[in-house]
């Protein structure tokens, strides 16, 4: 971690800092293979979109892949969105690597 401030920089211990991102590492890992566990997967590479599930409303859960439709491959660089999942027909139009349209 580092920081502008020079307030904070005085305040900054490196070795203590080290081992706390140390041991955040570790249990990270410790907690992702718990998960994997739990969905009897064996790597991260297996997991899916459908592995998560999303509260909707106070009384429905949706799975990530019925969230966020799959987009083939190339789909979004055709000149006409006729075959994208709707999100992405509203959405992608206003996309921009210049600027943050948020409107």
């Amino acid at each position: 971690m580092t920081t502008q401030d020079p307030q904070r920089q005085i305040a900054l211990v490196v070795p203590d800092k080290a081992e706390r991102v140390k041991n955040f590492h570790q249990n990270t890992l410790k907690s992702l293979q718990e998960l994997l566990q739990a969905a009897g997967l064996h790597t991260p590479q297996e997991l899916q979109l459908s592995h998560f599930l999303r509260r909707v409303n106070g009384n429905e859960t949706q799975s990530l892949a019925e969230l966020y439709p799959a987009v083939s491959k190339g789909a979004l660089l055709k000149e006409t969105l006729g075959k994208v999942p709707e999100p992405f027909k509203t959405h992608w139009p206003k996309a921009s690597a210049e600027h943050f349209n948020l409107s």
